[in-house]
C-alpha cells in the first residue's frame, strides 16, 4: 500500500471523522458538520480536502445529509490515522 502524504487540514477531516464514528452510514458526516468541528476552514476547503480523500481511498460517500453528500472513513483511512495520540501518554 502507498502511503500519501497528508497535510494537517486531511489529518484533522479524517480524525474528526473517526472521532465522531463516522465508518458506517448511519454516522456519516457532511462537509458543513466537519467544517463546524474544525472551525478555519470554509465548506469548499473541506470539500475540496474530502475529494482528495476519496482519491486517496480514505473517504467514501455515505448517506445523504438533507441535500448534502455524507462521507464516512474507510478502513484504509482508520489505517492511515496514527495508533496513538503522542500527546495524550504525557
Amino acid at each position: 500500500m502507498m502511503a500519501h502524504d497528508l497535510n494537517r487540514i486531511q489529518y484533522i477531516i479524517l480524525n474528526i471523522l473517526k472521532k465522531n464514528g463516522a465508518t458506517d452510514h448511519m454516522h456519516s458526516m457532511s462537509c458543513n458538520e466537519i467544517c463546524e468541528i474544525e472551525n478555519r476552514s470554509k465548506v469548499p476547503t473541506i470539500y475540496k480536502h474530502i475529494r482528495i480523500l476519496e482519491n486517496y481511498g480514505y473517504v467514501t460517500r455515505g448517506a445523504k445529509i438533507e441535500r448534502a453528500s455524507g462521507y464516512i472513513l474507510t478502513e484504509q483511512g482508520i489505517n492511515v490515522l496514527p495508533k496513538t495520540n503522542k500527546h495524550m501518554e504525557d
